[in-house]
């Protein structure tokens, strides 16, 4: 848990965020449960954000990412894994990695970058009135992160829709590794057995950016409003904060094709295969993982007929592996992530229970799905059908911890005795099969 800020300086201490972090911390939940070992207890990397033009720069206000990818590899429990599943931060990977009995690690990291709407005092209320001083301001925030280190880039995100109602959902930055950080190879070569594979969960979505300095981007827009990337422009006007207007690039989810090359000699040389995931929607990948679950349960006698739907951070892998849940995963609690899973219980075999966890999202927006359609996927349940209470009471506008996902699914019962993990290769062949025909492809 973060502790709560006390002091005037603390409120300027800056933490690893995101939903990468969240996942990685569940990870080492999950596996120190199902090893029976004591979670690790390590303490989070904080740094504070130089402030002003002539802000001295130390050991305080620098952020250093090898010592994040040391703390993120620190949430795992001692001793020795069959594999590793790292990249894109996504619910259905870390579902596969604790189906594997593997730790998740993610590619990047964000960080909250509240103030840079705030750099240009001419707009009204010292808000800036479009993506010309976001970017500006993010990139002079960028700087100094990418000269303490240069094995990482920085993409600069700001999401005007989100203005007023949630600072960290209206500017963040997502640092992205270029190479494998330190504390990866370490892992690589120490705590893996021989022959393990690593697995690569790559997004490769596209979206809108504005280039700036070596190693910095600038993006207007984000998934999370359900919008497209051309909806965040005025197409009547040149669009965006560069004259040449913003290029076609990937998201802000993907992975830096230098972190996957550099995996991929270093794996080689202590003898692991590497093998690459690539999904270009979510749900895709949801809908894959989900029934290469029930595919896992029934081949170990199970019925695999008890569905849970999370959304955003309100998951639970090891829950769901302890109590024999089918998981399927929304990135955003939106209209199009309803229809999607709608459309995959509906081509599915029937379920006899379905329980729904949707993450209010703190404002209701025209591509929020409405209460009523989450209750609609839960009718699918042919003798159990549950919107969580705690949340529909709370949604659309209000709020849910993460935790309360593991209160909920805490109640259901065990189903012992515990499967065998799954096998990598059988994993991966069922997730081609499954994924061909709806954009997965397995590399």
């Amino acid at each position: 848990m973060r502790r709560r800020a006390e002091t005037a300086a603390d409120v300027d201490l800056q933490w690893p965020t995101g939903l990468g972090t969240a996942l990685a911390i569940a990870s080492g939940r999950a596996l120190s449960y199902r090893r029976g070992v004591p979670r690790p207890v390590v303490s989070a990397p904080r740094w504070s954000a130089a402030r002003g033009r002539h802000a001295r720069r130390d050991s305080s206000t620098t952020l250093d990412a090898g010592v994040v990818a040391r703390w993120l590899v620190g949430q795992l429990p001692g001793g020795r894994y069959n594999g590793l599943v790292v990249g894109s931060p996504h619910g259905a990977a870390l579902h596969l990695a604790a189906g594997l009995g593997v730790p998740w690690l993610p590619a990047a990291f964000e960080l909250p970058t509240a103030d840079i709407a705030t750099f240009d005092g001419t707009a009204p209320n010292g808000v800036a009135a479009d993506g010309v001083a976001a970017a500006k301001a993010g990139e002079r925030n960028a700087r100094p992160i990418l000269e303490a280190n240069p094995d990482v880039a920085v993409r600069q995100v700001y999401d005007p829709v989100w203005r007023g109602w949630s600072a960290s959902a209206t500017a963040y930055a997502v640092v992205r590794w270029q190479r494998l950080p330190d504390a990866y190879r370490e892992f690589i070569a120490d705590r893996l057995r021989p022959d393990a594979p690593i697995i690569v969960t790559r997004d490769v979505s596209r979206w809108l950016t504005v280039g700036g300095s070596p190693g910095y981007t600038f993006q207007l827009g984000g998934r999370a409003t359900g919008l497209t990337p051309g909806d965040y422009y005025d197409r009547r006007t040149a669009p965006g904060p560069s004259p040449d207007g913003p290029e076609d690039s990937d998201g802000e989810r993907s992975v830096d094709r230098g972190f996957v090359e550099d995996l991929r000699r270093f794996a080689a040389a202590h003898g692991h295969p590497v093998r690459q995931v690539l999904y270009r929607h979510p749900d895709v990948f949801s809908g894959a993982v989900a029934d290469l679950y029930r595919d896992w349960l029934r081949a170990g006698e199970r019925t695999g007929n008890r569905l849970v739907v999370e959304c955003g951070r309100l998951l639970d892998p090891w829950h769901v592996v302890r109590a024999g849940l089918v998981p399927y995963w929304c990135e955003y609690p939106l209209r199009s992530a309803v229809r999607a899973v709608s459309w995959w219980l509906a081509g599915s075999e029937p379920f006899t229970s379905v329980d729904v966890l949707p993450e209010p999202p703190g404002v209701s927006l025209p591509t929020t799905a409405p209460l009523a359609e989450w209750e609609a996927v839960a009718a699918f349940g042919a003798r159990h059908a549950l919107v969580d209470s705690r949340c529909a009471r709370a949604y659309p506008g209000g709020g849910v911890p993460a935790h309360h996902a593991t209160q909920v699914l805490r109640t259901h019962p065990h189903d012992l005795p515990y499967l065998p993990f799954m096998k990598a290769e059988e994993a991966l062949t069922s997730l081609a099969q499954r994924g061909q025909a709806d954009g997965l492809l397995i590399l």
